[in-house]
């Protein structure tokens, strides 16, 4: 505050002399006018009346000058209270400011020493649970380590008494065994003679088995090797008679004995441009071999069973009766079998 009265103080002073000379060269004027030594009363008067408006202005100057020192002194006043307030202000803020940031850091290292104090806590009662359940588990341990102690001590009195008891068990069988060998041994002599007997019957059931065995086992082959000598016969037999069919009856005949130099093709193409006529002894041939192929087979055929003798006697009858009750074929050809079946076994 003061500060800014001397900055107004100042600036009023430096308005202030120029109005103060013009005062002062005025009032020389005035005073100095009477005492110079003018030849004309005229002259005189004019430099009188131009003191006395330079006097009037100078005093008007002066007012003016006092009045321009109150204003400015009113107006710096005004401006430095303004600037003084605005720097309180300032001040005023930047100590808030700081209070404020005090205030946060205060608060921040309350939090984190709560947070530290909370953790260590924390991390105290995590040690005691730890140490408590540690403190269990051996208890549980030791309980469980002396629970097996006595179950291993009791196991041990339990095998002792088995032991014992096994003992006189075996000394008791040992007495009745010694009795039982003693009996034994006069026993023996009887069995040795039957077990020998039976051991030679055994032998000779064994033998006389492996021979039946060896016996049904080329039986078997015999027979085996013999249908096959009828399968192999049979179709021999078959082979002799010819081709039944035409075409393949002047095939074996063309190609007979050309190793292949003459190709199946070429002797399509040379059956398909024969007349009928020509083909007419390859069919007769065929029919006559196709006969003697049906010979052959009915020769090897063996004779019907009893059944079957009755089935091909019975089943038309009996499946044209089914085929009056049904038109499905199927369902009418089990009827009829079942008819037939059924009535074979009345007999």
């Amino acid at each position: 505050m003061m500060f800014a009265i001397r900055a107004v103080t100042a600036r009023a002073v430096a308005v202030t002399p120029l109005a103060a000379v013009q005062l002062r060269a005025a009032s020389k004027a005035v005073k100095k006018a009477p005492a110079k030594k003018k030849s004309s009363a005229k002259k005189a008067a004019q430099k009188k009346a131009v003191a006395k408006v330079q006097v009037k202005k100078a005093v008007r100057s002066v007012k003016k000058a006092a009045k321009a020192k109150k204003t400015a002194v009113k107006h710096s006043v005004a401006k430095g209270a303004a600037k003084l307030a605005r720097k309180v202000a300032k001040k005023a803020a930047a100590v808030k400011k700081a209070a404020a940031k005090k205030a946060r850091a205060a608060k921040k290292a309350l939090a984190k020493k709560t947070k530290a104090t909370k953790v260590a806590a924390a991390k105290q009662a995590k040690a005691a649970k730890r140490k408590a359940a540690s403190l269990k588990k051996k208890a549980a341990m030791s309980k469980k380590a002396q629970v097996k102690k006595a179950k291993l001590t009791k196991l041990r009195a339990q095998k002792a008494a088995t032991r014992a008891k096994k003992q006189a068990a075996a000394q008791k069988r040992l007495a009745v065994a010694k009795a039982k060998k003693t009996l034994a041994r006069k026993r023996l002599t009887t069995q040795k003679s039957k077990l020998a007997a039976a051991k030679k019957a055994a032998t000779l059931r064994k033998r006389t088995a492996a021979a039946k065995k060896r016996s049904a086992l080329q039986t078997k082959k015999s027979k085996l090797a013999a249908k096959r000598k009828a399968v192999s016969d049979k179709k021999k037999a078959i082979k002799a008679t010819g081709a039944s069919n035409p075409y393949s009856l002047f095939v074996a005949k063309t190609t007979k004995g050309t190793k292949g130099k003459i190709s199946l093709k070429d002797v399509g193409a040379k059956w398909k441009s024969m007349s009928a006529a020509e083909k007419e002894k390859y069919v007769a041939e065929a029919r006559k071999n196709l006969v003697a192929k049906t010979k052959v087979r009915d020769s090897y055929k063996k004779a019907p069973g009893k059944y079957a003798v009755f089935v091909k006697k019975n089943f038309p009858a009996a499946y044209a009766e089914a085929c009056r009750k049904t038109s499905d074929r199927k369902a009418a050809f089990k009827m009829a079998s079942k008819a037939v079946a059924a009535k074979y076994k009345t007999q």
